[in-house]
């Protein structure tokens, strides 16, 4: 495996991109830098951010890099539910693994932000008990960025 490649909006799915790179001893860059750093076919760890259940810059990088597993860094909880949406709507032919990143409203602008706060009021006026952790985050934002969200990623990476 030749590096860590990623695409991020608000920081979070640098922040892990960083933390792989750290554990696996290779270089991390964005998705734009590899165009320069890494010759075609190279083989990478993608990770992008989630947005409405695409993982952004995957198809991107797959046209260009071999990727051998990628990681969607989204807001809402890691559920086998919620991953295997991600795997229908993107349809990897590698394995992908959720991490779960965060919401920063100050790193948010126009359309994304007034998005995440309509899902945040529908959830309220519905009232579910099961939604109240999610308004709660969609509330006041969140980082669940951790060492630990990266373990099945991790090992997986390892046995390259």
């Amino acid at each position: 495996m030749d590096a860590i490649v990623y695409e991020s909006n608000t920081g979070f799915t640098e922040r892990y991109a960083r933390l792989l790179s750290e554990k696996l001893g290779k270089p991390a860059y964005t998705l734009k830098e590899s165009a320069a750093r890494l010759e075609k076919g190279s083989e990478v760890i993608y990770l992008g951010w989630v947005m409405a259940n695409q993982v952004c810059g995957l198809k991107k990088a797959a046209r260009r890099l071999n990727i051998k597993a990628a990681g969607a860094v989204g807001l809402f909880p890691n559920t086998e539910a919620n991953t295997n949406i991600l795997i229908a709507k993107n349809k990897p032919d590698f394995p992908l693994f959720y991490l779960r990143g965060g919401l920063d409203y100050s790193k948010l602008k126009g359309i994304k932000k007034k998005l995440l706060l309509m899902i945040r009021d529908n959830m309220v006026r519905e009232n579910k008990p099961e939604n109240s952790e999610l308004v709660e985050v969609l509330t006041n934002g969140a980082d669940f960025v951790t060492e630990e969200n990266l373990t099945s990623l991790l090992a997986f990476a390892l046995m390259l």
